[in-house]
């Protein structure tokens, strides 16, 4: 069983005093690990070591291509052992060895763009105010920065942060999930090893009832980054305006993949399974709404249907989908299942927890696909995070864009059509951050990432991702005529 313990200021602390939260496998309940439950001093420990190293100005001065560099070797690190952090990925959230290795994969790459842009650091001059005047607009890193992630992609939520925060010249505190810490300890180790200096990439493990909040009140902490529900969004939020400090905010989603009738069908239907079992369906931007014109809806239903039962189950080298993160949230998806069939929707598929198999021991729920479903229904308002879709008919692109904006949410959404003008038009009047167009959850590094309405505040990724890390100085200065 592996153990996991703070690293503050470059190494790990271990305190005899503190109580363990066992962390058991998704798969099949064996215990895998147990995590350090910290306190409010840990938090205290971990930003007084961020704060030494960001006055310090070791890292914060150091040149952005010097940095680049060391993200540059941490990436090459994680590279080098990609296998051993896809398998504790796996291992803890639940993921399947292709899912494990994916999201490290992509979790590279993000590190590679925030190390080129650590190169690319600038300000603006202005020169035409006069032969004695010059103004300059100037980027500065925030300072020390909260971080907290959650447990359904713990490589890549902190991948969308700290490259551009470490870029920036920040240093940072991260507190992951308890239920998936491992990888985030082994990035930090991995960091140091590639020259981060002590103090600069700090992890506090624990319950985010403790740890977090001591993190989110802080008088330390210049600048909250955190990804995970709205409702503890918004109390973070509240944190910060209380202290008025920037915040970044990335929640929850109840994607809509709008199908119109001229679509490639039998792309859409693979794009539309992906959609909302990709993770088993613990993803923000799942695609759990399935809009379908009326004029091919029952057509459609059946081969989304056919395609969702021939999902895998399992962790293995063939499966295409694993366990749900833990029992717990096994149960609140199986309730939510429940409350379709109570509100009068009809399963197509799924619906069911899947035991055979050998298969008795993890938390399984079969890939779920509902026809009959309507706005004010549960499993079509609320964010279910599991593999459930329902299949909501629509007329034309005015009501799919109508249907698609009545929820609260705003992360990503999904369009299928061969009119590139029905396209863009969709893509226009949605209320989301992202839109996915003849595909669905494939992005780039260089776009960045965030919600609208409840999904959240600022984004991730791109340079607005680095921006976020930034604060902006001028300078107007009076020069001497010569």
């Amino acid at each position: 069983m592996l153990m996991h313990d703070p690293w503050i200021d470059g190494r790990t602390v271990a305190d005899a005093g503190w109580a363990r939260i066992i962390r058991t496998s998704p798969s099949n309940g064996t215990q895998i690990a147990s995590v350090a439950a910290g306190t409010a001093e840990t938090v205290v420990a971990a930003i007084a070591a961020a704060r030494i190293a960001f006055d310090a100005r070791i890292w914060a001065d150091m040149p952005g291509s010097a940095r680049g560099k060391v993200l540059s070797r941490m990436a090459d690190l994680m590279e080098r052992d990609l296998d051993t952090i896809a398998q504790l990925e796996a291992d803890e959230a639940g993921k399947t060895i292709a899912g494990g290795r994916g999201e490290t994969e992509w979790g590279i790459e993000l590190l590679r763009y925030g190390a080129a842009l650590a190169w690319n650091l600038s300000g603006k001059a202005f020169s035409d105010g006069g032969p004695d005047n010059l103004g300059l607009v100037l980027h500065h890193p925030r300072g020390v920065v909260g971080m907290i992630t959650p447990w359904n992609f713990p490589i890549v939520t902190l991948m969308q942060k700290l490259p551009y925060a470490l870029a920036a010249g920040c240093s940072v505190v991260v507190k992951p999930s308890e239920m998936t810490s491992g990888t985030t300890l082994m990035l930090a180790r991995l960091a140091s090893e590639a020259g981060v200096p002590p103090g600069v990439f700090n992890v506090v493990t624990g319950e985010g009832s403790v740890v977090g909040e001591a993190m989110s009140t802080h008088p330390g902490i210049d600048m909250m980054s955190f990804t995970g529900s709205t409702a503890v969004g918004r109390r973070i939020a509240r944190h910060a305006a209380d202290r008025i400090r920037p915040v970044a905010l990335e929640l929850g989603g109840k994607g809509a993949n709008i199908v119109f009738a001229d679509a490639d069908l039998d792309a859409a239907a693979k794009g539309a399974v992906a959609g909302f079992t990709l993770n088993k369906g613990e993803e923000c931007c799942a695609g759990s709404r399935l809009l379908v014109q009326e004029s091919i809806a029952e057509d459609f239903g059946r081969r989304v249907a056919e395609a969702a039962a021939r999902v895998r189950l399992g962790t293995g080298e063939h499966a295409d989908m694993g366990p749900l993160i833990s029992a717990a949230q096994m149960e609140k998806v199986l309730a939510y299942v429940q409350s379709g069939l109570d509100q009068g929707a009809r399963l197509l598929t799924g619906g069911t927890r899947v035991t055979e198999g050998g298969l008795a021991d993890g938390n399984y729920v079969a890939p779920t696909v509902f026809v009959g479903a309507r706005p004010g229904m549960r499993i079509v308002d609320e964010e279910i995070f599991g593999p459930v879709t329902a299949i909501i008919p629509f007329k034309d692109a005015a009501d799919a864009i109508r249907i698609a904006n009545s929820t609260g949410y705003g992360l990503a959404n999904g369009v299928w059509t061969s009119n590139l003008d029905t396209a863009m038009v969709v893509v226009r009047r949605l209320r989301s951050g992202t839109t996915y167009v003849n595909t669905y959850l494939e992005t780039a590094p260089q776009l960045p990432f965030g919600g609208l309405k409840d999904s959240g505040l600022g984004r991730e990724n791109g340079i607005e991702g680095l921006s976020e890390f930034l604060e902006t100085r001028a300078a107007f200065i009076r020069l001497k005529a010569v």
